[in-house]
């Protein structure tokens, strides 16, 4: 789990290749659950959305990880 700051750091992006990015930098994921398209990855807060509230970091952090919990219960 990282905690980046409030804008998309171009170098997570660049540095992990089949993550999906939106046009202003932000990681395109299903905001219901916070999954990205690369495979065994989950993303939320700030990194997705653009600034937004750490109320609403935190339940997308929630979010991602019940969703991991399920994935590693199925395997």
């Amino acid at each position: 789990i990282i905690a980046l700051g409030t804008t998309p750091n171009p170098l997570i992006a660049q540095t992990t290749p089949g993550l999906e990015t939106g046009n202003k930098g932000t990681v395109v994921a299903d905001e219901s659950v916070g999954k990205t398209k690369k495979g065994r990855v989950w993303a939320g807060g700030d990194i997705v959305t653009g600034a937004a509230t750490v109320i609403s970091a935190m339940g997308a952090g929630k979010r991602a990880a019940a969703d991991i919990d399920n994935y590693l219960r199925r395997k």
